[in-house]
Parts: C-alpha cells; structure tokens; sequence
C-alpha cells in the first residue's frame, strides 16, 4: 500500500514564505501548479485503485461504470445544449 507523509514546512521556510519578494511570484506560481498536478494525479490513483478493486470483486465491473458514464456525460451535454438559448452568443467568439 502507498503510504503518503505530511511534514510541516520549518520555522525559516514560513518566514521565507512570509517575506518573498514580488521576484518570487513564478517559482511559487511553478510551485502552486506542480501541487495541483500531484492532487489531480492522487485522485486518479485513488479512483482506479477503487475501479480495480471492485472489478476484482465484481468481474465487469470497470466496463459498466465506464457505459453509464457514457450515457451519463451525453445526457449532461445534452441538458446542458437544451438550456442555452440558441440566440446566446459563445463567450469566447
């Protein structure tokens, strides 16, 4: 099993952290953004972990939850098409 650790950034990191200088702002931007890559691959570990422990169970069950999220997100797209008005202009164009 993946064992993940927490530690607590040091006394002169906080101050570091505290007192950057604007000249800083990118690294912790890269900072920032590497946290939020790691998050998202976290959450994909997880959820496969969870797919392939229940497929292990439950044999099929990877390839029914991967239909209904088929019909799920063609339903979604649809509600959504529906409840736009056609004469709204695309924010973007």
């Amino acid at each position: 099993m993946l064992e993940l650790t927490y530690s607590e950034p040091t006394q002169s990191q906080k101050q570091t952290l505290l007192k950057s200088p604007g000249e800083n702002v990118e690294q912790r931007l890269e900072d920032l953004q590497r946290a939020d890559r790691s998050l998202y691959k976290m959450m994909g570990m997880e959820v496969w972990s969870i797919a392939k422990t229940m497929d292990d169970l439950y044999p099929g069950f990877w390839n029914q939850f991967m239909a209904n999220r088929r019909i799920a997100m063609k339903n979604f797209i649809d509600q959504k098409q529906t409840d736009r008005p056609q004469n709204e202009e695309h924010p973007f164009i």
